[in-house]
């Protein structure tokens, strides 16, 4: 049975999504921005955990407008999911230029908006810079001695950020992160506070930056946000195959280490803006990486480290949530690492959060190695 989510549906809307037109229950932004808790069919109230996805896509982001958006958004709920992250992409190029089409214009956005709020789904706006092709990867994005690439870049950024924050705020969305793991980036604190003055000028939901889990210490301005949002691949255990135990305990440290860090900005709240594990031995060693083996060793040691989070990480008072990396929506070739719609993944998530709570989490019956949805 679906879990009521924290909204009351008032009537519907019909929206053509791709061509079809689907009927839609109406949430209004105001229901979704109500300060009145709400508690949910199991008791949750508004402030509960996060229970969240991210939402990912092929492309450039077409598909969070689509039928299969909806059906993927029914999934999500089936499994406890009541939140979820969309990541629209901006363009960055070796000279510091970002480039973007404006949020509004940009029809699928509005969509997306529209199938999350229908679903009964809250939203955290995560915006990325697609690198590819100009940086390794967005940790690796910086610009030397050249002041006026880093110029144009925090220029650009601004603007893009801003925009993106604007809609946001007319869409009702929760939770804003002006910043996605630019490690190489964060020593220009006043640009950066010059960015996230900007975006609260604009939005009045909460605002974060989301880090890698080995880079939050060199964040200067974790004052100037909300929250404070990691990428929480923690390194859990050497061993080969550790036992659920172990990695219980490889839990420890970084706990010790995230409270810590909120108990130095005032107890800050934290929450895992990103977490997810893909098909591999190598999965507690180097969470990361997106190797794949497709093995029954594999795919039981990723079982248990989902298992493993999922009871441990909302146990922390300090931790408001988690956002599991990735489901993206409809059938792709290219949906194979880190694909939370394995049925390993699956499982793991109906257990602790879905409609199968509290059934026993240790029976693998079912689940083997090349099974699929």
């Amino acid at each position: 049975m679906l879990s009521m989510k924290p909204f009351k549906i008032r009537t519907t809307r019909r929206i053509l999504v791709a061509g079809i037109l689907i009927t839609l229950p109406l949430q209004t932004v105001a229901e979704a921005r109500s300060a009145t808790p709400v508690a949910t069919e199991d008791g949750r109230p508004e402030e509960a955990f996060m229970r969240g996805m991210i939402v990912s896509c092929p492309r450039a982001g077409q598909i969070w407008g689509s039928p299969s958006m909806v059906d993927a958004l029914d999934q999500l709920g089936e499994l406890g999911v009541d939140w979820i992250a969309i990541h629209p992409y901006a363009r960055v190029s070796r000279d510091g230029a970002v480039s973007s089409r404006t949020a509004s214009e940009v029809a699928y956005l509005e969509r997306a908006v529209e199938i999350a709020r229908a679903a009964g789904m809250r939203l955290f706006w995560k915006p990325h810079l697609a690198y590819w092709g100009s940086f390794e990867w967005r940790g690796e994005i910086e610009f030397g001695t050249d002041e006026a690439a880093w110029r144009r870049f925090f220029d650009s950024y601004q603007s893009f950020i801003v925009d993106q924050a604007r809609f946001a705020q007319i869409s009702g969305v929760e939770v804003f992160a002006v910043g996605v793991e630019y490690e190489k980036t964060t020593h220009r604190e006043q640009d950066w506070r010059r960015i996230i003055s900007a975006v609260r000028e604009v939005y009045d939901g909460r605002v974060t930056y989301a880090a890698n889990w080995d880079s939050l210490s060199r964040v200067p301005f974790w004052d100037a946000v909300d929250w404070i949002g990691v990428h929480a691949y923690f390194p859990l255990s050497l061993e080969e195959d550790p036992s659920r135990q172990l990695l219980w305990q490889g839990w420890d440290e970084p706990f010790r280490q995230l409270s810590s860090l909120s108990s130095e900005h005032r107890d800050k709240p934290i929450f895992f803006a990103e977490i997810g594990y893909s098909r591999s031995q190598s999965a507690a060693r180097e969470p990361w990486s997106p190797q794949l083996e497709d093995s029954q060793e594999a795919l039981l040691l990723r079982q248990r480290l989902i298992e493993v989070a999922l009871e441990r990480i909302e146990k922390q008072p300090f931790v408001r949530g988690m956002f599991w990396w990735k489901w993206i929506p409809g059938p792709d070739p290219r949906d194979r690492d880190f694909s939370m719609k394995d049925p390993e993944a699956r499982k793991a998530l109906g257990i602790h959060w879905g409609a199968d709570r509290g059934l026993d989490e240790s029976d693998d019956r079912g689940v083997t190695a090349g099974s699929n949805d």
